[in-house]
């Protein structure tokens, strides 16, 4: 198990890392572009050079910390270091320090690698103001297209490419650029809901992370004065909100036990006391390991609201913002995870995620695997948390999952970052 300067270092980097973005409401707002953010990735490069390891961007700003091993193929371990608007302090933290702590421990014991070794920080998981969640590893895997997304911009006109350009990140093409072939990916991650919490178990091997949609609905109608427009000669797109919200509703509650969907962004326009508003703009997000169950739900909630902007006499818009299907995690690396546990003589639940990962994307290229470290049930909040306790039993578990991956892993890997990748 980890020693006394290893816990003690462990406490010292969640508490470096937690009090950078720390913002008014008592949160942490580390968004992917921010200066937060870039901070953040300041943080992670000085202590992986300080601990000796070699470090990179690649052209998706991903941040790689390398223990050098016989051969020039990857395996990597890690997660994220943005976070959402008034976050905690482990997502996605957790999964980056417990990849620094399990090299830093093997380097300290002398390990000698077969494989290269790499503590993996991506970039933009969480969704940020380009409305591009888990960039770096959709990038990274050829996921998104390059040609789609550096002209991206906020809100305010700042550019994706400005964003990576600022980050550090190299061109697609930069000749001083080479990373070796990618064999592997572990994610180290808290689990985000009450399960284990609630049963009494500190860790979980993850089986599949849901799938999901994301799509943008824009209602317009007609905007006029509030007092003296006749009720039947309303074209109002809240009302039509409103009833969109019901349809939703209902659909939720139909498959309960088998999706959950959310409606956490809405925006009006003109949003004034005494104005008809003309446009509604919402986000509506499905979830669910079932590929089949997230196609009904997104195309039967389509379809209603296009019934219904008929009825009220408003044009109704969708853009499709994500469609990710669910992700199954590697049968082999999930046995590792099954054995290591059992030998510590901990209690190894398999688990659905129900959160999106980067992993769900790595997924789709090597071989993947997620484990789920005890959270209060609390995420996506200030009041995320998570025992040291816990922390120092995931450290051990990924010490370990690595050297026997490192010795038994299969010959197969991937490519990162061709030179025949389409560059805007």
């Amino acid at each position: 198990m980890p020693d006394i300067l290893a816990l003690s270092r462990l406490q010292r980097r969640f508490d470096a890392l937690a009090a950078i973005g720390q913002d008014d409401a008592g949160g942490i707002t580390r968004p992917f572009g921010s200066a937060a953010e870039r901070a953040a990735r300041q943080w992670f490069l000085r202590e992986a050079e300080q601990a000796g390891f070699v470090t990179q961007i690649d052209p998706a700003g991903n941040l790689w910390a390398f223990l050098p091993g016989a051969s020039q193929d990857i395996m990597a371990v890690g997660s994220h270091l943005d976070t959402v608007r008034n976050g905690g302090g482990y997502d996605g933290a957790l999964g980056v320090i417990l990849g620094l702590e399990a090299l830093q421990t093997l380097q300290e014991e002398g390990y000698r690698p077969r494989n290269t070794l790499a503590v993996l920080a991506l970039t933009g998981e969480e969704p940020n103001p380009f409305r591009l969640s888990t960039l770096g590893s959709r990038l990274l895997t050829g996921v998104l297209s390059w040609d789609r997304v550096l002209d991206v911009t906020d809100e305010t006109g700042y550019s994706v490419r400005k964003a990576l350009d600022q980050a550090g990140a190299p061109g697609l093409h930069d000749s001083a650029f080479a990373i070796g072939p990618l064999k592997g990916f572990l994610e180290p991650h808290i689990e985000q809901g009450p399960r284990l919490h609630e049963a009494g178990w500190p860790l979980g091997v993850v089986t599949t992370i849901t799938g999901i949609t994301r799509q943008m609905i824009t209602l317009t109608g007609e905007q006029n004065h509030a007092g003296t427009t006749p009720y039947e000669s309303r074209r109002d797109a809240v009302q039509g909100f409103a009833q969109a919200m019901m349809i939703f509703q209902q659909l939720s509650q139909r498959f309960a036990d088998r999706a959950v969907g959310t409606v956490g962004y809405v925006r009006v326009f003109p949003n004034s006391i005494n104005i008809i508003p003309s446009h509604v703009e919402f986000i509506v997000e499905w979830r669910s390991p079932d590929p089949d169950i997230l196609a009904e739900l997104t195309d039967s909630l389509w379809t209603q609201l296009q019934a219904l902007s008929q009825r009220l006499h408003l044009s109704i818009r969708r853009h499709m913002i994500l469609e990710q299907e669910p992700s199954f995690m590697d049968q082999d690396v999930q046995a590792l995870l099954h054995a290591v546990m059992d030998e510590m003589g901990l209690p190894h639940p398999a688990l659905v995620s129900w959160a999106g990962h980067d992993a769900a994307h790595l997924a789709k290229r090597v071989p993947t695997g997620m484990l789920f470290v005890r959270s209060n049930g609390y995420s996506h909040c200030p009041e995320e948390s998570a025992e040291m306790e816990d922390i120092v039993l995931a450290a051990e578990v990924v010490r370990r999952v690595i050297i026997r991956w490192d010795l038994n892993a299969p010959g197969t890997s991937y490519t990162m970052f061709s030179k025949d990748v389409k560059e805007c």
